[in-house]
């Protein structure tokens, strides 16, 4: 606040000067209630002013900058947006007037003028949306930070950092829709956008569920940037989302092939995939539901039979998928044995396909069928175990990863094993 105070005390001296240096009868008036703080009386005269002499820049000058200080004293920071369009209207007119002909001092002025009240908005902003200490003062702080924002584009529409963190502070807020159009006018106004600029863009729609669209952004940024990266990953999962499975899978083996030896890389597409593979074990669960529920109610046999051909073309996918996140994840352990999500994944995997063993075990009437998938499927558990062993070796600190542990010791029958893992637990 003090550091404003001296900024004002510094624009008031300088508008003194030029007072003293011109007498213009109608700009008088305006420089007048400016300096006595009578910025409505000030307007009233620029209004007079502007009037008369519409050619004459001064007018719309030191009206711009009667609007500034209006917009400065009014407490509500969400009613200054409409008295900043106002001004910054008025600061372009001044400045189309002082670029035809005679050039008064106060043409160097303008951009300052703009600039100075851009800055303290953009500021503002800021502050209510990442200082701590800020944010404790209000009740909405993001609120006030969006606000504060608005101005800065009311202020400055062609400033493309206030619209980018207008949009990551709408996405703090949740607020995807406007996220999006803030982002999609900072991209814009870049003409060239960044690769991280089509990231962000797509992420937004992806978090609302609108994944063609989003995939279309990653496209357009690929063919900007067929090299980077994470537009590669995303588009890939992207794919995933939408069904478009061999395309995903393609995108991911070129991933693979040009970076054979990248660790972390390895690991985000075995992820990736692997969340694909929980997404359709979740839509195979629902179908196998339906299968039963449609049994025990006498339903329609066709439909039983369309239920069940999905079923199975949803089996084939995810194993095909399981196997393919399994490759990437055993590489990423063998490329680096220090990262605890790796091995915790895999854990993840190898104990899902357990428990669907155990499923298929249980709706086998054969004894000596079950007999042989239940030593599948411990086989699995035991993989799980080995890489949850791992996992919480590298993390000992995993209260919720000591519980799995116990869990898959009780049905392997370790039960030391799973006295030790209910103690770390905490249970």
């Amino acid at each position: 606040m003090k550091k404003q105070f001296y900024s004002f005390l510094t624009l008031v001296g300088v508008f003194a000067l030029l007072i003293s240096c011109t007498e213009d009868a109608l700009i008088s008036p305006i420089k007048k209630g400016i300096n006595s703080q009578d910025y409505e009386a000030a307007l009233i005269a620029a209004d007079t002013a502007i009037a008369r002499e519409p050619a004459n820049g001064l007018g719309y000058y030191y009206k711009a900058i009667a609007l500034d200080n209006i917009a400065q004293n009014m407490a509500s920071v969400t009613e200054r947006k409409p008295v900043y369009i106002d001004m910054n209207e008025n600061l372009m007119e001044a400045y189309l007037r002082f670029n035809i002909g005679e050039r008064p001092a106060e043409a160097d002025n303008v951009v300052n003028v703009k600039l100075e009240a851009w800055g303290r908005e953009h500021n503002e902003a800021i502050g209510y949306a990442v200082d701590d200490s800020i944010m404790a003062t209000v009740e909405n702080p993001l609120d006030l930070a969006i606000a504060h924002l608005e101005n800065a584009t009311a202020i400055n529409p062609d400033s493309v950092l206030s619209h980018d963190v207008l949009a990551q502070i709408y996405q703090m807020d949740g607020d995807y829709a406007n996220a999006i159009e803030s982002k999609e006018r900072a991209m814009e106004l870049k003409g060239t956008p960044d690769a991280v600029d089509y990231d962000q863009l797509a992420t937004y729609y992806f978090v609302q569920d609108d994944y063609e669209t989003a995939v279309g952004i990653i496209e357009e940024g690929l063919a900007l940037y067929p090299d980077s990266a994470y537009l590669i990953q995303k588009v890939a999962d992207a794919y995933f989302q939408t069904g478009q499975t061999d395309k995903a899978l393609e995108v991911v083996g070129q991933l693979i092939e040009d970076d054979p030896n990248n660790a972390q890389y390895r690991l985000v597409i075995g992820t990736q995939i692997y969340r694909r593979v929980q997404d359709l074990s979740d839509s195979l669960s629902t179908g196998i539901d339906s299968i039963y529920d449609l049994e025990n109610e006498g339903g329609n046999e066709a439909e039983v039979e369309a239920i069940k051909a999905a079923n199975e073309a949803l089996s084939e996918e995810i194993e095909l998928l399981t196997n393919s996140a399994e490759e990437s994840l055993l590489k990423a352990a063998e490329l680096d044995d220090t990262n605890y999500t790796t091995f915790n994944t895999l854990g993840i995997l190898y104990q899902n396909k357990a428990a669907a063993l155990f499923d298929l075990r249980d709706l086998t009437l054969d004894n000596d069928e079950a007999y042989e998938i239940d030593l599948q499927a411990k086989g699995e558990l035991e993989k799980a175990m080995l890489n949850y062993e791992k996992a919480v070796e590298l993390n000992p600190e995993a209260a919720g990863l000591w519980q799995t542990l116990f869990q898959v010791y009780t049905i392997l029958d370790y039960r030391e094993k799973a006295e030790a893992a209910m103690e770390k637990a905490g249970m």
